[in-house]
């Protein structure tokens, strides 16, 4: 696994994770296009995807990462998850890192077992902005409650009792001012005509995208994701 704070303090670029992968064929055009990670939904969605066709997604995105750069790092995305589950998981799998939401208390616990268990396993642990919005304060707050043990944070919108995949952006200055620190990701309704944007105002050091790059949920479509990496190439370019 590349660490992405490592990725990023070298200029490799913002970090993209295309996430809610469910086709072989989506996980090796984001790999071929640079992704930084492939995101695998394990908790109740219509992306959701069972192990055995895990293995799949991640093998393929494996095998298209171009000659000389990188492997996309393979994401396991987990929601009130009991820690022994999720590493029986990721060992299943073979998964480089997972993806922590939640309501339910503990989330430091669940990342305790898995540094011992797993000690390369990278934790994201995200973050929930509420859509009808959140003051810095309260933000900062939340963040700093539930960062300890994460090498990486994720801002994604709350809406609806659902903790991620909401197809929502929120003020992502609100990021910025809440992370104090701690390499970031953000999501919530990003696509090609506002990644770039995102990551100018929050400071983050990549993005996660899902809705913002499907034809219908769970199925990428193409032309967005070329569109997508080609909006952050422009953007480097004219830096």
């Amino acid at each position: 696994m590349d660490g992405s704070p490592i990725r990023a303090a070298a200029g490799a670029g913002p970090l993209v994770k295309i996430c809610g992968v469910t086709r072989a064929e989506d996980a090796a055009l984001a790999a071929r296009l640079g992704a930084w990670a492939v995101g695998l939904v394990f908790a109740e969605s219509p992306r959701r995807v069972k192990p055995a066709q895990a293995r799949i997604l991640a093998a393929a995105a494996r095998m298209a990462a171009a000659p000389g750069t990188p492997e996309p790092v393979i994401v396991g995305v987990f929601v009130d998850e009991p820690a022994e589950a999720i590493a029986a998981l990721a060992v299943e799998v073979e998964l480089d890192a997972v993806q922590l939401h939640g309501a339910r208390p503990g989330a430091e616990a669940v990342r305790t077992v898995l540094a011992e268990r797993l000690p390369d396993l990278l934790m994201i642990q995200a973050v929930a902005v509420p859509a009808d919005g959140a003051g810095p304060a309260a933000l900062r707050a939340a963040a700093a409650e539930t960062a300890r043990g994460a090498g990486m944070l994720l801002f994604d919108t709350r809406s609806g009792g659902r903790f991620g995949g909401t197809g929502i952006p929120f003020p992502w200055a609100l990021a910025r001012e809440a992370a104090d620190g701690t390499p970031f990701l953000v999501a919530g309704g990003l696509g090609p005509g506002n990644a770039a944007e995102a990551l100018r105002v929050s400071g983050a050091v990549g993005i996660d995208v899902s809705s913002g790059v499907e034809s219908s949920p769970g199925i990428k479509d193409a032309a967005l994701l070329r569109a997508l990496f080609g909006s952050l190439v422009r953007k480097e370019e004219a830096r």
